[in-house]
């Protein structure tokens, strides 16, 4: 197997396996867990995934969208979970053809692996046979510590990765982010556009994420923005980003005949050269739906409008 990892083989680790799309409050709670373990055990944490995500190769079928890049996947872990270190292998029909045996064997074999800590649900290698009883076998066989979690639930409800992906794709934005414990988020590199916000006099940054970036539903939505490129703009003495409040727009633009889905933001209070940087957007709340309206001033109006309701509910005066 191949690895994207910072670890030197000699280091003594812990770790949790899996996709992790979203980093939702289950996948925190197995984080949790981990650093309990890493700390009795001595061991550094470590987050082991998947890049591209397992069902692009086991179905490559169909059309895969995710809630979370490799990027915003990591940096969720690290932000949510704790958890910096990880070891992300490059998921192949090779290795999607392993079976659970060969897949921890080859694991054990590179790294320190003292500690393991999954879901009740977890199973692994060819035909799923590396179910959590066969975790627990191979834990005693090669002296590694094997914890078992129950599923996380909210209001009786297992929280999963496919349920907050249809919540999001419905639009319900705060519904997802209760389940997932933090902001949707989008990330993705500014690019010029036919500059229409800026004739409206509410100028947007044009972003293109990931083609497999599962994005919300059409319509408007309060976000909150950073500019990654901090080192020349948007930081402050302690080299983070600023935290940009703003408008989000979704979609194909109705008004102006337009075919192309578009995700476009307005800043609010401040006017950036955007172009070319990149932007992480965390989604915090649904305005309305997309629209068609009767001409210009009409969207102009509405425009003025959701600006004033972001502004209320970013808590930014008004």
């Amino acid at each position: 197997m191949q690895y994207q990892t910072t670890l030197s083989p000699d280091e003594p680790i812990v770790i949790t396996i899996g996709n992790f799309d979203g980093i939702h409050k289950g996948h925190q709670r197995l984080m949790h867990e981990l650093h309990v373990m890493a700390e009795a055990l001595h061991c550094l944490p470590v987050v082991v995934t998947f890049q591209p995500h397992t069902l692009m190769v086991v179905r490559p079928e169909i059309y895969v969208q995710y809630l979370t890049t490799l990027e915003e996947k990591l940096a969720l872990a690290s932000k949510y979970g704790q958890i910096a270190r990880s070891i992300v292998i490059s998921f192949t029909p090779q290795v999607s053809a392993m079976s659970a045996q060969e897949f921890m064997d080859t694991l054990c074999k590179d790294f320190q692996i003292r500690g393991l800590v999954v879901g009740a649900n977890f199973s692994l290698g060819r035909n799923r046979m590396g179910d959590t009883t066969f975790l627990e076998q191979y834990g005693q066989e090669h002296n590694i510590q094997v914890r078992i979690i129950s599923l996380e639930e909210s209001e009786q409800v297992r929280i999963s990765s496919t349920r907050i992906r249809a919540l999001v794709t419905d639009g319900h934005i705060e519904d997802a982010n209760e389940l997932l414990g933090h902001p949707v988020v989008i990330n993705g590199i500014v690019r010029h556009g036919d500059e229409r916000g800026r004739l409206l006099g509410f100028p947007t940054a044009n972003l293109h994420p990931d083609p497999h970036k599962l994005l919300p539903a059409n319509g408007v939505y309060a976000v909150r923005v950073r500019i990654k490129d901090q080192e020349e703009v948007g930081s402050d003495s302690n080299n983070a980003p600023t935290v940009y409040n703003g408008v989000a727009n979704i979609g194909v633009r109705p008004t102006f005949n337009g075919k192309e889905r578009l995700v476009e933001v307005h800043l609010l209070d401040v006017n950036l050269d955007l172009y070319e940087k990149r932007l992480s957007v965390d989604f915090i709340a649904r305005l309305r739906n997309e629209q068609r309206f009767s001409g210009i001033d009409a969207l102009k109006t509405q425009i003025a409008s959701d600006v004033e309701r972001a502004r209320q509910i970013l808590a930014i005066g008004g």
